[in-house]
């Protein structure tokens, strides 16, 4: 059965978003380092392979995972350019259930994927089974308190949005009528619960895209742009500021089923 986004052009997707592109290798990057090398490597979602020559070189064996048929085949074209000596493979799966055997990857990677997941513990739990112990996570997610999300929330008069762990819908009512693909924006202290409730210990987090602005974007150059990124990520991540939440996490005990 087709993917619902295996028809989506995310190539085109990305070329028209650079900035945002490259905020989130840089995010993807600073983990990478504070990892270090690793066996293996699982990219949940992996899509065409848009992150895979940002992490190629910290790995030895790689599998992307991804529903579309498509993309999976873009990415076999997209890669076997590199003429790199790591190890990739390509699966065809999705959640809940990966069709992965228990504790098969050092580390694994799941970028712009949970958004479209309507139950994000039971995502994470999948994600702990197929991880070593002291595996890592690397997670992305839709952050419902954003900045903008927080003063539109005000603006309604809505007080509770700020405490409300329940994920956001952003699909319009058209949308919802007419089945379109899930788009869920997280809380991240839902998250982080999460995380914790399967095993995880929290090692790093960071606000990323912080500048995503269209009046911004035309005004600054894409240079500059990530010049601040760079120094925001960090520093803008203790209000959990940016559209997306880029965290880092640790597997550190197995859950007993």
């Amino acid at each position: 059965m087709p993917a619902p986004y295996d028809l989506f052009d995310y190539p085109q997707y990305w070329h028209s978003r650079k900035y945002e592109d490259l905020a989130e290798k840089m995010a993807l990057k600073k983990f990478l380092d504070l990892v270090g090398k690793k066996e293996s490597l699982v990219d949940l979602g992996g899509g065409y392979g848009r992150l895979t020559p940002t992490y190629l070189p910290y790995v030895k064996k790689i599998l992307i995972t991804d529903p579309s048929q498509n993309h999976l085949k873009m990415a076999r074209e997209n890669l076997s350019a590199l003429k790199s000596k790591v190890k990739i493979e390509y699966k065809e799966t999705s959640f809940p259930d990966l069709t992965l055997a228990d504790s098969s990857f050092e580390m694994a990677l799941m970028i712009r994927v949970i958004h479209h997941l309507a139950d994000s513990g039971a995502t994470i739990k999948e994600i702990s089974r197929i991880l070593k112990d002291n595996g890592y996570l690397i997670l992305e997610f839709a952050n419902k308190i954003h900045f903008l999300a927080i003063i539109k929330a005000f603006l309604r008069l809505d007080w509770l949005f700020l405490f409300n762990l329940k994920p956001y819908e952003q699909r319009s009512r058209e949308s919802i009528a007419k089945k379109r693909i899930l788009f869920l924006n997280h809380h991240p202290k839902k998250i982080f619960q999460d995380l914790r409730k399967n095993g995880f210990e929290i090692v790093k987090y960071y606000s990323v895209s912080n500048f995503r602005s269209p009046i911004i974007k035309r005004i600054l150059p894409l240079k500059i742009l990530l010049f601040l990124e760079n120094y925001c990520q960090n520093l803008l991540s203790f209000f959990y500021f940016g559209p997306s939440i880029f965290v880092l996490a640790k597997k550190t005990h197995r859950l007993d089923n």
